[in-house]
Formats: C-alpha cells, sequence, structure tokens
C-alpha cells in the first residue's frame, strides 16, 4: 500500500510538472522577432518598391532599421513634383512571415523634402503583435526651397516601439439570469479552497495517514527477537 501511495504522488507530481511545461511553452513558444518589409512609392509609379527592412525584438521592445532595399532618385521626387499638385509619399510595412498583413501610411512629399529624408516610424504593439504604425517627418512645414546635394533621397529613419497599455476597466454589474417563472436564478456558491484543489492534497493527506504506522511491525518483531533472546539463555547456576 505504501508503494503504491508513492507511485500515485509521483505520477501526480509529474502531470503537474508536464502541464506547466505546456503552458509554458505555448506562452513563450513564439519566435521573439518580428519582420516587416518596408515599401514606397511616389504617385506616378505603377507599384512599391521595397525600401528597407525592419526587425522587431519583443523581449526588449525594440526595433531596427536597415536600408536593404532599391533607393529613389531626386529626379523621380522631382518629377512627381511636376505631374502633380500636393503629391504624396505613400509606405507600407508588410509582414514577412504573412504578406496579407499589410500596414499603410503616408505624408506629403514636400514635409518629406523639407525635413531631408529625416523620417521616423513608430510602431504599435498589442500582445506581442503589430496592430498600426505612424508615420512622421522631422519637419512639419513645407519648403519650396529644398536643393539637394545627392542625386537619390537617402532615408535617414528612426524607428521606435510603444507598447499599449492596459486601460481602467469599469466596474461592471452583471445581469442575474431568470427563471421560466419570474423568479431570479441564485448564482452558484462559490468554492472554496479545498473544494477548487482537494485532489492536489488528497496524496500528500494520503502519505501522512499511511507512512507512520508501517515502522510497528517491524519494531515489534525487534522487541519479540530481543524478548526471546533472553529466555533462551541458560540461568546460571
Amino acid at each position: 500500500m505504501m508503494v503504491f501511495t508513492i507511485r500515485f504522488a509521483i505520477a501526480i507530481v509529474i502531470l503537474i510538472c508536464l502541464q506547466t511545461c505546456v503552458l509554458w511553452g505555448q506562452e513563450h513558444g513564439e519566435s521573439n522577432e518580428l519582420r516587416y518589409g518596408v515599401y514606397h512609392k511616389l504617385p506616378h509609379h505603377s507599384k512599391y518598391s521595397k525600401r528597407g527592412e525592419i526587425v522587431v525584438t519583443l523581449s526588449r521592445a525594440v526595433a531596427e532599421y536597415s536600408n536593404s532595399g532599391d533607393v529613389l532618385s531626386i529626379n523621380d521626387f522631382e518629377n512627381a513634383d511636376k505631374a502633380n499638385n500636393d503629391p504624396y509619399y505613400l509606405i507600407k510595412l508588410v509582414d514577412e512571415k504573412n504578406p496579407e498583413n499589410v500596414m499603410e501610411s503616408f505624408t506629403k512629399m514636400c514635409l518629406l523634402k523639407a525635413s531631408k529624408f529625416e523620417d521616423e516610424i513608430i510602431i504599435h504593439l498589442n500582445r506581442n503583435k503589430v496592430f498600426h504604425f505612424d508615420y512622421y517627418t522631422s519637419a512639419d512645414q513645407c519648403n519650396s526651397t529644398f536643393i539637394s546635394t545627392s542625386q537619390t533621397a537617402d532615408f535617414k529613419t528612426i524607428v521606435q516601439i510603444i507598447k499599449a497599455g492596459s486601460g481602467t476597466r469599469p466596474k461592471l454589474n452583471r445581469a442575474l439570469p431568470i427563471n421560466p417563472d419570474g423568479t431570479v436564478e441564485k448564482p452558484p456558491e462559490e468554492k472554496s479552497f479545498l473544494q477548487k484543489y482537494w485532489w492536489y492534497l488528497l496524496p500528500i493527506v494520503i502519505l501522512l495517514l499511511t507512512g507512520g504506522p508501517a515502522e510497528e511491525p517491524q519494531q515489534q518483531q525487534q522487541q519479540q527477537h530481543r524478548g526471546g533472546g533472553q529466555a533462551a539463555r541458560p540461568a546460571r547456576q
């Protein structure tokens, strides 16, 4: 009985450990990185071209940007100015693991030129997922006297991460269910700690109840052995 109880307790402990490991793996088994391709285009372009890549490290809530794609020339921006009145610069982020997940934004092209291509991408995270991004330029007013010494648009990009915070939850009263006869149904009584977790404590109780008396037969045998040995000695004359 004692051996069976010990084995049963060990089995329960192993099952609890396995369940804990599975839950931990589900929570922490996801990738620690998110990769998004950055694409852009001007109004007169027929399709987007890849501008760079953003790598988000979830454990540290930081992001790095790299210019790893095609660049736009200054002539592209000048041609866009001639073809459109107040043209817009279009940008989008594409999830590399799930290309259907696309987020888009835009800004006035004159603001981008006035900022000398200094821009900022703010990524909003919610439960380790990107749900939105903001796009800003360092200049908030257009400058018609923009002069560039470079032949290409050299973007100087800053990427920031913002995590969604938990707001204050309102205290709401739950409506009580009503029986067919119009009376209010009583809510179920809340279970106590023992009612909820009795099966965790059961192996410990069994060990405590069965562990003590197991030594009594052994002690009785030792006493009988000692008494028998004394009775077997011959009496001195």
